[in-house]
C-alpha cells in the first residue's frame, strides 16, 4: 500500500493527474458556453433548481468549469482548484443520482448538450464520475 501511496502523491503523477482532470473539466465546458440555451434547457431537465436560477446557473456553471479546468492544466491554484472540482463533482453525482432515482429519462449535459449525443443520466455515468471524483479529490488534498 506503501508503494501505491507514493506513486499516487508522486509529483509527476499529480501533475498528469490536474491535466487529465483539468482537459476533462475543460472539454465539458465548451459546448454548455457555446450553446448556454440549450445547457439552460438540460439544468431545467433536471428539475433540481427554481425557475428562476436556472439561466443564471446555466450561464456561470460552466465558466466555473472553465476556470476550473484550466487553474489544473496550467499548475496554478491547485489546491482550490481541485476543491472546486472535487465539490462540482459531487454536484454532478448527485444530480444524476437523483434524476435516476425519480425515473427520469433526461439527457446527462456532460459534454454535449445539443440533445443528439444519446447519453442519458445513468447509474454507469455515476460510476464514471467517482474516477473524476478520485482524481479531483487527490489534487485537493494533496497538490
Amino acid at each position: 500500500m506503501g508503494v501505491i501511496w507514493r506513486v499516487v502523491t508522486h509529483r509527476i503523477f499529480l501533475r498528469v493527474t490536474g491535466l487529465v482532470v483539468g482537459g476533462i473539466f475543460v472539454y465539458a465546458s465548451w459546448d454548455k458556453i457555446t450553446q448556454a440555451d440549450r445547457f439552460a434547457d438540460v439544468v431545467h431537465d433536471y428539475d433540481m433548481l427554481a425557475l428562476v436560477f436556472i439561466n443564471a446557473f446555466a450561464l456561470i456553471m460552466p465558466w466555473a468549469e472553465l476556470t476550473v479546468g484550466a487553474a489544473l492544466i496550467i499548475g496554478v491554484w491547485r489546491r482550490a482548484a481541485g476543491l472546486m472540482a472535487t465539490a462540482m463533482t459531487v454536484a454532478f453525482m448527485i444530480a444524476i443520482a437523483q434524476a435516476e432515482i425519480r425515473g427520469l429519462k433526461i439527457e446527462c449535459g456532460c459534454f454535449d448538450v445539443s440533445g443528439m449525443s444519446g447519453t442519458e443520466a445513468s447509474w454507469g455515468l455515476f460510476l464514471r464520475d467517482i474516477a473524476l471524483l478520485l482524481g479531483s479529490m487527490l489534487l485537493w488534498r494533496r497538490a
